[in-house]
C-alpha cells in the first residue's frame, strides 16, 4: 500500500473523478480548510450540508436506504454517509468498526495523545530503530516521499517548530518567538534525519530531539481506513468526511455522483465557492485563513515552510487537491501551500497532481488549476472574487 513513485504521478483512472462543477447552492457540503485541529464549521453552513444530503429530491428509484453517522475525532468532526446494500453489515456494527478503527489512528499518529506511536517516538532520546504498526510505517514513507519531491517543503519533522509558534499541542504563542529561538527549533528539523522501514515498520532517528508531525497526512489516512472498513463489509458505494477532508466511492442513494462544496477562502466571512462531483476520488484541501494567530496587525499561518522557520508568506491562501487517496491530496495539499502558487503549480503538473491554487493578487481571490486538474473538470471557470 501507497508503495512507490508512481502512486501519485497521475490517477490510476481520471474518467474516474465526474467533472461536472455546479454553482448551485441547494446543496453542498463544505471542505473545510483548517489543519488538525480543525474548527468546527457554524451550525448554519452545517445544516444546510445535511439538508443537502437527506432531502434532495430525485425521480431516480432509490435502491437501498442512506445511512449517516457523525461525530469527533482528531480534534474536529466527521460525517458517513453510506448506502446501506442488502449484502452489507448491520449499521450498529458498521459504527462500532469505525469508532475502534479512528481509535486505533488516533493512538498510532496523534500529536495530542502522549502515549499515542509518533508522541512515543518524539518523546525518545533513541537513535536505533523505533518499532511501530504498519499503518504508521506506510503514513510516514509517503511523508518521506513527498518531502523528497518537494524539496523539503512537505516535512513530518517540522513539529518543534510547529510547536514554537504556538499551532501544536502544547500553549498558544503569546506573540512572535525570537530569532534564536527559531533557529534552534531549525536545527532540530530536517526530513534527512528520518529513516522508516516497512518490515519490521519501524522509525528512526539520526538526531536525539527530531520529533514527527503527522497532523498534515494523517487526517487523510484515517479517512482512507474508514472507507477501507466499509468497502471490507459489503459496502460499495459511500462519502467519508473528517474535518473536510473527504473520499467517495460510488454514488448517492439517487445514483449519481456525490457532491462537495468547496469553501471560499475569505477570512471575514464563509459561504462555498463552487461544487464538485466526485466518485471514487479523494479531495483534500488546505488554507491559511482559519488557523493562524493575529500579532501586532500582522497574520501569522499555521503553515510553516520548514526552510525559514517562519509562518508562510505569499500570496496562496487556498489549495484544493483530488487524488485516488486521501492521506495523498492531504499531503499534498499542505505541500502546496508551502511551496506558494508559481512553484507549487510547476510541481503539480510535472507530477501530473490535480490541483486548484486559490491566490490573492492584488485583492482579488484567482483560481488557477494544474493541466490534469484542468482536463478532469472541463467546465470549472477561474473564478475571480473581489475581496474589497
Amino acid at each position: 500500500m501507497y508503495k512507490g513513485f508512481d502512486l501519485f504521478r497521475r490517477m490510476s483512472d481520471p474518467s474516474t473523478v465526474v467533472s461536472q462543477v455546479a454553482m448551485s447552492f441547494h446543496s453542498w457540503l463544505v471542505v473545510r480548510t483548517c489543519r488538525w485541529p480543525l474548527k468546527t464549521l457554524s451550525a448554519m453552513l452545517l445544516s444546510l450540508a445535511s439538508l443537502f444530503f437527506m432531502s434532495g429530491c430525485s425521480d431516480t428509484p432509490v435502491r437501498e436506504r442512506l445511512e449517516v453517522l457523525e461525530g469527533a475525532t482528531m480534534g474536529t468532526t466527521f460525517t458517513i454517509r453510506y448506502v446501506s446494500e442488502t449484502t452489507s453489515t448491520e449499521p450498529h456494527e458498521i459504527e462500532r468498526l469505525i469508532e475502534l478503527e479512528l481509535d486505533t489512528v488516533n493512538q498510532q499518529m496523534s500529536t495530542y495523545l502522549p502515549d499515542s506511536e509518533i508522541s512515543l517516538f518524539s518523546a525518545s532520546r533513541s537513535t536505533d530503530w523505533f518499532a511501530v504498526s504498519a499503518e504508521t510505517a506506510q503514513v510516514v514513507e509517503l511523508a518521506q516521499q513527498i518531502s523528497e519531491i518537494s524539496h523539503g517543503a512537505f516535512d513530518v519533522t517540522v513539529a518543534p517548530l510547529v510547536n514554537l509558534w504556538g499551532f501544536g499541542p502544547g500553549k498558544q504563542a503569546a506573540g512572535v518567538p525570537s530569532e534564536s529561538e527559531i533557529e534552534a527549533a531549525r536545527a532540530c528539523v530536517g526530513y534527512q534525519q528520518l529513516e522508516v522501514r516497512l518490515d519490521p515498520p519501524a522509525v528512526k532517528k539520526a538526531i536525539p530531539e527530531l520529533q514527527i508531525d503527522l497532523s498534515a497526512i494523517a487526517k487523510g489516512h484515517g479517512v482512507d481506513r474508514v472507507g477501507l472498513v466499509l468497502s471490507k463489509n459489503g459496502i460499495q458505494n459511500y462519502f467519508v468526511e473528517i474535518g473536510g477532508e473527504i473520499v467517495t466511492r460510488g454514488t448517492r442513494q439517487d445514483g449519481k455522483p456525490w457532491r462537495v462544496g468547496i469553501e471560499s477562502p475569505q477570512r471575514e466571512k464563509r459561504s462555498i465557492q463552487m461544487i464538485l462531483e466526485l466518485s471514487n476520488a479523494a479531495i483534500a484541501t488546505s488554507g491559511n485563513y482559519r488557523n493562524y494567530f493575529e500579532y501586532n496587525e500582522q497574520y501569522y499561518s499555521h503553515t510553516i515552510d520548514p526552510e525559514t522557520g517562519r509562518p508562510v508568506i505569499h500570496p496562496l491562501v487556498s489549495a484544493s487537491v483530488v487524488a485516488d487517496n486521501c492521506m495523498l491530496a492531504d499531503a499534498i495539499a499542505t505541500c502546496m501551500m508551502v511551496l506558494g502558487h508559481n512553484e507549487g503549480l510547476k510541481v503539480a503538473n510535472e507530477r501530473g497532481w490535480m490541483v486548484m491554487l486559490f491566490h490573492d493578487e492584488g485583492g482579488k481571490l484567482l483560481t488557477t488549476t494544474s493541466d490534469t486538474f484542468s482536463k478532469c473538470f472541463p467546465n470549472l471557470k477561474h473564478l475571480s472574487i473581489d475581496k474589497k
